[in-house]
């Protein structure tokens, strides 16, 4: 191993460690000792050529056990010398009579993975204005009016927001619950307006959850979005009480 290797690794062991945090994980570091291990593997040649691919390395988390506070993200980032917050120019903002572009105040940048321009031109240039062609098993809108769903980063934008009355107007009456879609229409046409409260909001009412509901118990799981599994009964049961006769 050379030198230049030995520097590169243990910078590397240094910052998962940093992220890890053993003291307050019960002195683990599942990430170093991943690393550790894939890089005693390889030949010097083939280490440079990993670590010099772009995006190589990577930390892995652990949902409620393993996630790096900011605490430990500042810190791994200072190890590196890795500024989290930068300065962007805006060139095609303003420039001063020097030509030197305007800049933002420091902010967070990331990395934005952006569709393919042609997918951009074909299909998401145009809005939907209606939520009649629907996919009546899952609920989802489909054909021309496919442009009226709402997309997970709309829904955690909300969230993040506070929003828990508008999320739950277009995870519900907005969405796929057609009870409540068609008493909302109907108030609004002779009201003129209409309120949450105004709906009466059964879980039963909605398609994506039945459908749901259906898939679990196909799978030979019983569920309680929709059904009280204590009053479920199957399809055998239903024919066999059908078959029941009382003599008198």
């Amino acid at each position: 191993m050379n030198k230049q290797r030995l520097e590169c690794e243990r910078l590397i062991y240094k910052v998962m460690e940093i992220l890890d945090d053993p003291k307050n994980n019960n002195g683990e570091s599942p990430n170093v000792d991943y690393w550790v291990k894939y890089f005693s593997t390889l030949s010097d040649k083939q280490f440079e050529e990993y670590v010099t691919r772009p995006l190589s390395l990577f930390y892995q988390t652990s949902g409620l056990k393993r996630e790096p506070s900011m605490i430990n993200i500042n810190h791994a980032l200072d190890e590196i010398n890795v500024p989290l917050l930068e300065e962007v120019y805006l060139p095609f903002k303003y420039k001063n009579s020097e030509g030197k572009p305007m800049k933002t105040k420091k902010c967070l940048v990331l990395y934005i993975h952006l569709k393919r321009m042609k997918q951009l031109l074909t299909k998401k240039n145009g809005m939907s204005i209606d939520t009649k062609t629907r996919d009546m098993r899952l609920g989802l809108l489909t054909g021309t009016d496919k442009n009226g769903k709402e997309s997970d980063r709309e829904f955690e934008s909300l969230a993040t927001s506070g929003l828990a009355a508008t999320m739950k107007e277009f995870s519900r009456s907005r969405a796929a619950s057609m009870q409540d879609k068609s008493i909302m229409n109907s108030t609004i046409k002779n009201l003129g307006q209409v309120r949450l409260s105004d709906l009466p909001d059964d879980p039963n009412d909605d398609l994506s959850k039945n459908a749901l509901s259906v898939y679990f118990i196909g799978a030979g799981l019983l569920p309680n979005l929709v059904i009280d599994p204590n009053t479920y009964e199957t399809a055998y049961t239903l024919k066999e009480k059908n078959r029941r006769m009382e003599r008198v």
